[in-house]
């Protein structure tokens, strides 16, 4: 997580790198990025074919999901998150359905909100609800006709309420929306349950993390709560969810399903996907829930790997399929090679190291780098100290570089800062490599986009 004084310029950032506000898969016409929550929530719930739904009408429609003994609570959305509010909307509108399958796309943003200057957590959620239609849910539920239904909703945490809903939309899935949608890449309609399909799971065991079952387990039915089940698998996964720049601005990122009463009567299946993971190893993570009639609680988890970078020599590459014990052979040296490196084994990547960056033009310093760069990753960290290239009102300022992106064949890579006190300023030097210590290009201020030619240098102590 980001300090206060990083989140105040990385929305205004990326507002400036996203060429245009995008939405869900369902969303509406591409439009110039919003400036501010309001603007983005409009903007999100607004989507072709969808109605707004008054907000006046949305904590009666949740309280109605409510466990009886909590409705009346001084407090009682306190525990209902960003991953619990939209089912409960969507059931306490719709009504619960049995057998039927939950789809929850989210993306996540930080954006000013009010006051002024303070920044707020934005949750961007689509939510679909299949189900076989009327007359087709008597006959074993054997691929008829499916019913469905979609809501749109931006939340932002407010007074303790962690899932306040800023704006929410409904639209009624027609025909060839419901046959064309895909849960984990897998039809929605399918009428058999999908969580042995979509990846290949290990028992959680004494593993990956320490589920712990929600207070709130049951609905006014008294059944296990798809909602809370949801919210507290989310609750405890190792890491959170949070805004990352691997995506554009509110797309997702993360994909929930939740399959009530498709393995049996009265159970609970739920799979979670956190995708677009900013790590050179790892593309996904996968979470699974499985909650059956008698309320035995199983678990288990999964890792999507991406495949190693052109760049990356033969031994450094990942195990192809993580390790069954602490001691498996494949890690070999990984003690040796931690002690060495100090990054979970992984040697220094090109970047690593002090630099100069210097106007090619009389070799006038503009900055110095010292970048922490591990090898394999297109990312890096680091700080800058600047030169005297852009006059004495700037010489000496430091801070943490924005960001370090590398290209992903090694051979260019932009450096982003700004040393200014003008939150919207931002410096960018693009620059190829010439060779392990030396890299050309251009520098570039975002209020003043006249180039310079740079030259980067590695500082050998």
């Amino acid at each position: 997580m980001q300090d206060s004084t990083r989140r105040q310029r990385g929305p205004v950032r990326r507002a400036g790198i996203v060429a245009a506000f995008v939405g869900l898969a369902a969303g509406g016409a591409v439009a110039a990025p919003p400036q501010d929550m309001g603007e983005a929530a409009r903007d999100f719930v607004a989507a072709e074919g969808y109605c707004r739904v008054e907000s006046g009408e949305i904590p009666d429609l949740l309280r109605e999901r409510l466990p009886p003994e909590q409705r009346e609570s001084v407090r009682p959305f306190e525990r209902a998150g960003p991953w619990t509010v939209p089912i409960l909307l969507l059931e306490g509108h719709e009504g619960p359905a049995e057998p039927a399958r939950y789809r929850m796309q989210a993306g996540f943003e930080w954006m000013e909100g009010s006051p002024p200057g303070r920044m707020r957590d934005l949750h961007f959620v689509q939510i679909d609800r299949f189900e076989p239609s009327d007359e087709d849910a008597g006959d074993g539920n054997d691929g008829g006709a499916w019913d469905g239904v979609s809501w749109r909703m931006v939340m932002s945490p407010i007074q303790g309420f962690p899932g306040h809903v800023v704006a929410a939309s409904r639209r009624s899935l027609d025909a060839s929306a419901i046959e064309q949608a895909r849960c984990l890449e897998q039809a929605c309609t399918d009428p058999e349950p999908l969580g042995d399909r979509v990846t290949q799971w290990r028992d959680n065991g004494e593993g990956l993390w320490d589920f712990v079952p929600p207070s709130l387990s049951s609905s006014p039915e008294g059944a296990p709560a798809p909602a809370f089940l949801l919210g507290s698998l989310l609750d405890t996964r190792p890491g959170q969810l949070e805004a990352r720049e691997s995506v554009g601005f509110a797309e997702p990122f993360a994909e929930a399903v939740v399959e009530v009463g498709l393995e049996e009567p009265g159970s609970v299946d739920i799979l979670l996907r956190d995708g677009d993971l900013m790590d050179h190893e790892l593309e996904a993570i996968w979470q699974r829930l499985s909650v059956g009639p008698d309320a035995q609680i199983r678990t288990a988890w999964a890792v999507d790997r991406r495949p190693p970078p052109p760049w990356l020599e033969e031994g450094d590459a990942p195990d192809a399929a993580p390790d069954a014990a602490p001691d498996d052979p494949d890690d070999a040296g990984k003690d040796a090679r931690d002690a060495e490196y100090g990054k979970g084994g992984q040697p220094a990547g090109a970047l690593q190291g002090s630099w100069r960056a210097a106007l090619v033009e009389g070799d006038v310093p503009l900055a110095y780098f010292s970048v922490f760069h591990g090898r394999g990753e297109t990312r890096a960290q680091g700080d800058f100290l600047m030169g005297n290239a852009r006059g004495p009102g700037l010489d000496g300022a430091s801070g943490d570089l924005d960001s370090v992106a590398l290209a992903a064949d090694g051979e260019r890579v932009e450096l982003v800062w700004n040393p200014t006190p003008d939150q919207q300023e931002s410096y960018h030097l693009e620059l190829e490599r010439l060779d392990a210590d030396t890299w050309e290009g251009r520098f570039h201020a975002a209020r003043y986009p006249h180039e310079h030619a740079v030259r980067m240098t590695r500082r050998v102590d």
